[in-house]
């Protein structure tokens, strides 16, 4: 297949937040396609020789100029529009692979949280070979494993990636902050944010009534019956009435005895 008919090399399409993926992957290609040495300016635009006619010089130059405009569309059939727009102020891919990274290359926390990010978020693809898969990975554990963080800083990276949406603003704050922040230092602005924004809402007065009002005497009490709570004696579920011979009540509480004359006694 000729590189021409080529539409899309890659699967992932640079969205911003995906560089790392996006121009590892676009750089493998192009190294496979022997055009990397173009992005790295070891092949770089002809120039005419003292003794070189015309026609051999506007044949270097074509086939330079073809191979640059090449890899210009693939970096915009690759990429989301609102970046690919962009590409217009520029005449060679080399200039445009380094406007990509100093936009979108981190460092530092921002760095490591991207390729943990990344890392967590890769799937195997339809068809695609586990060894293919494990080439994907491979480049980034090789970046995790030359990187000089600290447990803490790895630790704070951990709570940011778990946080909800709401707390984007801190979490992007705290990436970007120089010095880094230590681990207890960023928790303490991520409660004040959750503080500020509201997050963590207060119980109602009702159910705060709820909570604090103390338990009726009478609910707390021990049956004598029993020894449980939740009753008293003349309901307690496992007494038997002397009258009807039912549960849960006593002879001066039964519903179906005939009243008392009056003088008689109530002891049951």
């Amino acid at each position: 297949m000729e590189k021409s008919e080529i539409f899309r090399p890659i699967a992932v399409i640079l969205d911003g937040s995906n560089y790392t993926l996006w121009s590892q992957r676009m750089k493998s290609f192009l190294i496979g396609r022997k055009l990397w040495r173009i992005i790295t300016r070891d092949v770089i635009e002809p120039v005419r020789d003292v003794d070189e006619n015309n026609t051999k010089y506007a044949e270097r130059l074509e086939d330079w100029d073809s191979k640059n405009h090449q890899i210009i569309t693939w970096f915009c059939n690759t990429s989301i529009s609102a970046i690919h727009i962009q590409f217009a102020d520029f005449d060679t891919a080399k200039e445009i692979w380094d406007f990509l990274s100093n936009r979108y290359k981190t460092t530092g926390l921002a760095h490591y949280y991207q390729l943990l990010t990344t890392l967590a978020s890769l799937k195997q693809d339809s068809g695609q070979s586990v060894n293919d898969f494990l080439a994907v990975i491979q480049p980034i554990w090789n970046q995790l494993a030359q990187a000089n963080i600290s447990d803490d800083h790895l630790r704070l990276i951990q709570v940011l990636m778990a946080l909800r949406p709401e707390y984007e603003s801190v979490r992007a704050a705290l990436l970007h902050r120089d010095p880094l922040p230590s681990l207890d230092a960023a928790v303490k602005e991520i409660l004040f944010e959750e503080t500020r924004l509201g997050l963590i809402k207060s119980p109602s007065p009702e159910v705060a009534l709820a909570i604090t009002r103390p338990r009726s005497t009478s609910g707390s009490s021990l049956c004598k019956n029993c020894r449980n709570t939740g009753h008293t004696f003349a309901n307690c579920p496992t007494i038997e009435c002397r009258y009807c011979n039912k549960h849960g009540h006593i002879l001066e509480n039964c519903p179906t005895r005939p009243p008392r004359p009056q003088g008689t006694s109530t002891k049951s």
